[in-house]
């Protein structure tokens, strides 16, 4: 009955981050700072998601953005809910549709300068 964390490494690292989430919202008291950190936070799940979605199996990666997305949302004391919800999924969308563009490129890319 113990933990098996070669099963449930998602799981558990969705866990994580849904209380990091939580903590790094619940720390923030000004909403334009949430709402900032949020828009970040949505960029860079754009880009993870953009990175790993042929790589890996997409499932863990969704449940680990969604994780940390909810904790992010139960904590968010001081903004209100629906902006959050609105910000992150429009983020999320530009930078996966940026990425998806070209005009956001990777380091492994051949558009990036080096």
């Amino acid at each position: 009955m113990g933990l098996k964390l070669d099963e449930n490494w998602a799981e558990v690292i969705a866990v994580f981050f849904l209380v990091l989430g939580f903590v790094i919202s619940a720390l923030l008291h000004n909403a334009i700072i949430t709402f900032l950190s949020v828009v970040i936070a949505g960029f860079l799940a754009g880009r993870i998601y953009y990175l790993k979605r042929f790589a890996e199996p997409t499932l863990p990666l969704i449940l680990i953005i969604l994780g940390f997305f909810i904790g992010y949302l139960l904590g968010s004391f001081w903004a209100s809910r629906l902006w959050v919800i609105i910000f992150f999924v429009v983020s999320f969308g530009l930078s996966y549709y940026l990425h998806l563009k070209g005009i956001f490129v990777t380091f492994k890319s051949e558009k990036f300068i080096k």
